[in-house]
């Protein structure tokens, strides 16, 4: 099964199919994210292959972004998606200035844009308050 199938299984058994990328990106990139997530939470690699029925060396050559097998790997994202966004983790468009963005969770994010449209909507109420102001000066 090739990379793109397996991805699209992953979110397809998550039920979540909300990633279209262009591209799918290299194995090397995904694994140096993944063990940067499992270094994060303090999972080893033990750890994690345990909770993704897998061993320690496939976790390995999955973090050198080696072979390794689709369930596996679908194995290792199902394990993560409670503790990132996996749109953030597949993205291959995200920016090393975006790294911190690996550390989030989906419901984390949420809360980040729900509170960034609260202050925007404040700022327009005010403005609307000032702009009806000014009307009523005129």
């Amino acid at each position: 099964m090739d990379e793109a199938c397996a991805f699209f299984l992953c979110f397809l058994l998550n039920g979540e199919i909300s990633i279209n990328y262009d591209k799918i990106m290299d194995t090397k990139k995904l694994g140096e994210r993944i063990r940067m997530i499992r270094k994060h939470f303090g999972i080893t690699q033990q750890q994690l292959a345990e909770a993704a029925n897998m061993t320690q060396p496939a976790i390995s050559r999955l973090e050198n972004g080696e072979e390794v097998y689709a369930s596996g790997l679908l194995a290792v994202l199902d394990f993560l998606r409670d503790k990132v966004s996996l749109d953030n983790l597949l993205d291959p468009n995200l920016d090393e200035d975006d790294q911190d963005l690996l550390y989030c969770s989906r419901h984390e994010i949420i809360q980040g844009i729900n509170k960034e449209l609260a202050n925007i909507t404040q700022d327009l109420d005010e403005t609307k308050r000032k702009i009806a102001a000014l009307k009523g000066q005129l």
